[in-house]
């Protein structure tokens, strides 16, 4: 039986049922931040505010669209066994998945803990490739191969997908991308800095082969590349105005395992979300919003003067969302963002990753906040990210 601390039990005499038999399942670290976070005087506006499973779900679910929600693409057939099989387990797995994203998300939430919610690895998922009665391409045909996972896509145009497709008999295919005349597509990558040029090189050359996939990256004349991981860690930690490694804003990444059957398939296509999301996760989604809406970034020390110069900003205002990348508040604002950069032209919308390198973002900004002291605003801030903060022009005050 559970033993919890007298601070436990005097939360659980305020909680509800479902949190109370929630404590049971909770993880250490979940418990420490309960323990220096959650009051018996706090818990009852925490549970207030974290909703009903339903209104978690479709905070955590939001993104739509394209053929993932398009019931003409759910009433296709399975091309042949092999896909039916994997169907009817890819949609057994999802409802899984999504019932453990808002358990955990209820946890973080109850807990007031940030960490990369398990769960969360897809939002919604079809079939792969149209086909005909013969299994070739046929965007009209009544047919499909595979399935394709939509692993991060709140930008309907710019969707990261995995594909699980069958090659031959009783083996899959997992790669990153859409399947097209073949062949995996691959993913495009953010690249625009020398930290996410790092990220990409670390998770090509060390995360991914580590767990058993091939990789390889490409610009986007489909040029192959290989990574010299030094000179480019030198250059990502470089200091000044030095001349730094650049392969453009995107590369195209690639990645593929081959598996024997439908479970191994879909832990396979788990572990590529996983690793992807774990380090690229809310800068990709930040970076897409950005592409396809012009007035979103993505803030480094090397580019911070392109948002906050020396002098005042004059002409527009400027709204920087704070966070980690595995924050718990992060997907729940985040459509907030997205509508934000729609809706409002003239504002540059920024995300500020706290758990890249910052000092300059510390130095500057964190000291205003903090009376001059930035290491002040940073404990006096700890346990509140994501935050938001807004620059608004002396003669704007109204968005």
């Amino acid at each position: 039986m559970e033993k919890f601390t007298d601070h436990e039990l005097a939360l659980m005499e305020n909680m509800s049922p479902q949190h109370r038999e929630l404590m049971h399942k909770l993880t250490p670290q979940e418990r420490r931040s309960l323990q220096q976070n959650v009051t018996p005087e706090n818990i009852q506006t925490i549970q207030s505010w974290i909703g009903t499973d339903q209104e978690i779900e479709k905070m955590l679910f939001w993104d739509k669209g394209g053929k993932y929600d398009d019931p003409e693409w759910h009433e296709l057939k399975p091309f042949d066994d092999a896909t039916a099989e994997l169907y009817k387990a890819a949609k057994a797995h999802y409802a899984e998945l999504k019932k453990a994203a808002i358990e955990s998300q209820r946890r973080s939430d109850l807990t007031l803990y940030s960490q990369f919610n398990q769960g969360l690895l897809y939002t919604g998922f079809a079939g792969a490739v149209r086909c005909d009665e013969n299994g070739e391409e046929d965007p009209k045909g009544r047919f499909f191969k595979g399935i394709e996972w939509r692993a991060i896509g709140s930008v309907e145009e710019f969707v990261n997908p995995i594909t699980v497709y069958p090659v031959r008999e009783g083996a899959f295919e997992v790669h990153f991308g859409a399947r097209v005349a073949d062949r995996p597509e691959g993913v495009l990558v953010y690249t625009g800095d020398s930290h996410s040029l790092l990220q990409l090189v670390m998770l090509h050359d060390k995360v991914l082969p580590k767990e058993g996939f091939v990789t390889s990256a490409e610009i986007l004349d489909g040029k192959k590349l290989g990574f010299d991981v030094r000179a480019i860690r030198r250059s990502a930690t470089a200091e000044g105005d030095v001349e730094r490694i650049s392969f453009g804003s995107e590369l195209k990444l690639f990645s593929a395992m081959s598996v024997g059957n439908v479970k191994d398939a879909l832990e396979a296509s788990d572990m590529l979300s996983r690793r992807f999301y774990e380090r690229f996760g809310l800068e990709t989604e930040c970076y897409k919003i950005g592409k396809k809406y012009r007035n979103f970034f993505i803030m480094r020390d090397e580019n911070f003067k392109n948002f906050i110069p020396d002098t005042p900003i004059e002409d527009e205002g400027l709204v920087l969302l704070t966070a980690t990348l595995v924050c718990r508040r992060c997907r729940r604002e985040l459509n907030e963002f997205r509508d934000l950069a729609k809706n409002y032209s003239h504002i540059k919308a920024v995300l500020v990753n706290l758990g890249s390198p910052q000092f300059t973002f510390y130095d500057r900004v964190f000291a205003d906040m903090g009376g001059g002291d930035p290491d002040e605003f940073r404990k006096n801030a700890a346990g509140v990210t994501p935050f938001i903060i807004i620059y608004v022009p002396k003669w704007r005050r109204n968005f």
